[in-house]
């Protein structure tokens, strides 16, 4: 394996495949949060516990960006508006079950 030089600073030993090794630190809640995860969801895979983490923030940039594209494309009028916070509002309607 050979070193990788990033800016003026030599990394680690470069990984096969596509991971890339990384040191980070965290409070102890949060890493036993990232261990229990990865217990219960990987097989004990730490690696695989925090790929799901970076993952879930991609997701929310992702709904974060539709929804500007979404505000600066659809303009809806001031009755618009207060229609969609009077529904959110408002209880939902109960619905019977059929026999």
């Amino acid at each position: 394996m050979s070193a990788k030089r990033t800016s003026n600073r030599v990394s680690g030993p470069t990984r096969p495949g596509k991971t890339s090794k990384v040191s980070v630190s965290l409070e102890a809640n949060d890493l036993l949060t990232l261990r229990e995860r990865a217990v219960d969801t990987y097989g004990g895979n730490l690696s695989a516990a925090i790929a799901e983490g970076a993952r879930r923030i991609r997701e929310e940039q992702g709904r974060e960006a539709l929804a500007s594209w979404i505000r600066e494309t659809v303009k809806p009028s001031a009755d618009d508006l207060e229609r969609i916070r009077d529904e959110w509002r408002s209880n939902p309607p109960v619905r019977r079950r059929t026999r």
